[in-house]
């Protein structure tokens, strides 16, 4: 797995018992849910998807119909995957492979492989994003297509980011009331990310009980050197996209990166 490998799992490890409450409180999820859904439902062939976390996206297609593989270095993660999965009535049409994004391995080439949530700048260095896209290119068919997105940081989003957000107050399972705090370390030079979320459980009389840190290790491509990274593997562009609407990107107007391209025939 390696050192970062194994920095990335114990991270997102310590994410799972909230990973839901953070994804349905991040501004980009409810767009990019209905995206990669239709994306997967037009897919003939087989489906895999990178990063699958808890399942929000992955169980949501097999619900409708979709067979897919979900790929994550996180066991425990896929083990929120795989409880949301039988839940939901789908487990047999959801295969979970406990793996690395630059080295995973499939049984048969993949029709689309999507990673999704910004999941890309989970691998923090160059040379990280490139084993990975060389590895995609691998898994995919003769014709394959890769869809994914990534953070467009511009001064407001950094701005914000920067910010301490009150990102959720709520219940716990034990009745107290808990908060949840986030702010980033943003990094321009290095093009990178550092999350810290803290949860604040308070008692009956409002008084701070018990407090836990979370941190998270991200970065963001340039849209040229992504471009420049994709062409370089050997992917095609079919296009990259500004938003999850279908937007084309536009330096004035883009709030998203997302790029679709494909393996040529």
């Amino acid at each position: 797995m390696g050192e970062r490998g194994s920095r990335t799992a114990a991270e997102y490890d310590s994410f799972a018992d909230i990973y839901n409450l953070w994804t349905d409180t991040a501004a980009s999820a409810d767009a990019n849910l209905p995206f990669y859904i239709e994306a997967y439902a037009a897919t003939d062939g087989p489906i895999v998807e990178l990063g699958v976390g808890d399942g929000r996206i992955a169980v949501e297609a097999a619900s409708r119909g979709c067979t897919v593989v979900g790929v994550d270095i996180s066991e425990a993660m896929l083990e929120q995957c795989r409880e949301r999965a039988s839940q939901a009535g789908v487990s047999d049409r959801i295969t979970l492979l406990e793996a690395d994004f630059r080295n995973f391995q499939l049984e048969q080439p993949a029709a689309l492989i999507a990673l999704p949530y910004h999941s890309f700048g989970h691998l923090t260095t160059a040379r990280a994003k490139r084993q990975a896209l060389e590895q995609i290119f691998t898994q995919l068919r003769p014709g394959g297509r890769f869809l994914f997105d990534d953070f467009l940081m511009t001064p407001d989003l950094a701005r914000r980011m920067r910010q301490i957000q009150l990102r959720a107050a709520y219940r716990s399972k034990y009745g107290t009331d808990v908060l949840l705090w986030v702010t980033s370390r943003v990094h321009e030079p290095s093009r990178s990310i550092t999350v810290v979320t803290w949860q604040d459980d308070f008692n009956a009389d409002g008084l701070l009980e018990w407090r836990r840190y979370r941190r998270l290790s991200l970065s963001w491509i340039e849209p040229s050197a992504a471009r420049q990274l994709l062409e370089q593997t050997g992917f095609q562009i079919d296009a990259c996209l500004g938003d999850f609407h279908g937007s084309a990107f536009s330096t004035d107007t883009a709030v998203e990166q997302v790029w679709d391209v494909h393996r040529p025939a």
